[in-house]
């Protein structure tokens, strides 16, 4: 582990206790149960089966949505979230432009388009140009995050070619957020983490098997983040 201070298989049904509509006080948290809005994941080469074990560490009632850019062939079927669900006990779907984020839900980005998320807590889908060579890019999706979140986002990097997620990140990072990565060492591709780490945004490098529980702590746990060394956000 490296540490930086510096600058039930299948997919389930949401709990009755879900929000079937999310209002975001002025100022205030979406999810106020967790101590982040959003957990956004970047991955590419090797990053399904990295997903499959990140996902499968978190509760039913996981109490933040996670929204996931895989680089994918934009004229792929679009398997991902249904071979993700069988690993995972947080319903897993694509995202649909305009749709609530919700609690233990992953959103993962349709092939070939952008996701994002708006303040109001709602995706947005875009077929904008390639950025950092990738659409979906998680340089977009991160820095929507980021802008609509600010400190209550926890960004994760994982195995990839290039540098996808590293401006993303830096944007996290500036706005008070968290930011994981993937150790380089245990990567089909260590490209994405090591660019991110090597910019000095990420806050902690973890192998795949600590990667699910850190996420779950830092999220859902009081007093995790402090262990870490790390400030949560405040709803």
């Amino acid at each position: 582990m490296s540490y930086d201070d510096g600058p039930r298989p299948g997919a389930c049904t949401p709990r009755a206790d879900s929000l079937d509509s999310t209002i975001r006080p002025l100022g205030g948290a979406l999810f106020p149960a967790a101590a982040f809005d959003a957990v956004v994941i970047a991955a590419s080469l090797g990053g399904r089966e990295v997903l499959e074990r990140l996902l499968g560490a978190l509760p039913v009632d996981f109490p933040a949505p996670v929204l996931v850019v895989q680089h994918q062939d934009p004229r792929s079927p679009g398997y991902l979230p249904e071979l993700l669900a069988r690993r995972t006990r947080l319903l897993v779907r694509h995202a649909e432009a305009g749709e609530r984020l919700r609690a233990a839900t992953v959103y993962v980005a349709p092939p070939g388009r952008h996701l994002l998320v708006d303040p109001d807590g709602r995706c947005a889908l875009s077929e904008g140009p390639r950025v950092s060579f990738a659409r979906p890019s998680a340089d977009r999706l991160f820095a929507s995050a980021a802008a609509a979140f600010g400190a209550r986002v926890l960004g994760v990097v994982l195995t990839g070619r290039l540098f996808d997620g590293t401006a993303g990140a830096a944007e996290i990072r500036r706005a008070g957020g968290v930011v994981l990565a993937q150790e380089p060492g245990t990567c089909r591709a260590p490209d994405m983490p090591r660019a991110a780490m090597r910019s000095g945004a990420v806050h902690l490098a973890l192998p795949p098997a600590a990667l699910g529980a850190a996420v779950h702590g830092l999220v859902a746990v009081p007093g995790v983040p402090a262990l870490f060394g790390l400030r949560a956000a405040t709803a």
